[in-house]
């Protein structure tokens, strides 16, 4: 997928790329649901205290929906909260700019 050209994908293209996202996160560990669909566009992620819905799009951009869980929203305070949204644009950043992260 990433040597193809940065384009709309074709059908084929979209699913294949859907489902390597999917993968992907599955191999990290992370509880992935899509709902088998045959292209897994739409992709909840959820674990004990985060949840995220992901849409992907087939010009390799996605809409992300954070949620957190009650016992998370009650322990953070505004600074907490918005520190840790801070650190999540700081890895997207570190993507952008040398294509690696670590978490």
């Amino acid at each position: 997928m990433d040597n193809e050209e940065p384009q709309i994908q074709s059908s084929e293209q979209y699913a294949r790329y859907c489902a390597t996202i999917r993968d992907l996160l599955r191999a990290a560990g992370l509880s992935v649901q899509d709902f088998d669909r045959e292209t897994p566009e739409f992709l909840v992620i959820d674990d004990e205290e985060l949840g995220m819905q992901v849409r992907l799009s087939p010009d390799r951009l996605a809409n992300v929906e954070i949620t957190l869980g009650e016992d998370m929203a009650e322990a953070f305070n505004t600074v907490r909260f918005a520190g840790h949204l801070v650190r999540l644009f700081e890895l997207g950043r570190r993507f952008r700019e040398d294509g690696t992260a670590t978490l």
